[in-house]
């Protein structure tokens, strides 16, 4: 298993309780692909460097996960069908 992140960035036009059932949501998807040690950062509500299908401001999240990068495709099969997530960007940590 090896070191990942995942930083995303949700909607802020979503409720407080919507943004909590997203981010766990992502959770919930990595732990259904056997992801351990998942840990989750909340960093709120930021400007975007440029705007994402014509919103200027983003709710970001950072996940820390181990999966096998065959589970990978998995979660980013699960994570783009999701509309509330603006963007999203995973990277392995070494």
């Amino acid at each position: 298993m090896k070191n990942y992140e995942i930083m995303f960035i949700l909607s802020t036009q979503l409720t407080d309780e919507e943004k909590q059932a997203k981010v766990k949501f992502v959770e919930e998807t990595l732990a259904k692909s056997e992801a351990a040690e998942i840990k989750t950062e909340v960093w709120g509500e930021r400007k975007l460097a440029y705007p994402i299908k014509k919103k200027e401001n983003g709710y970001y999240v950072l996940t820390t996960f181990q999966i096998d990068g065959i589970k990978l495709a998995e979660v980013e099969a699960r994570l783009n069908i999701e509309e509330s997530i603006l963007k999203y960007m995973i990277v392995k940590n070494d």
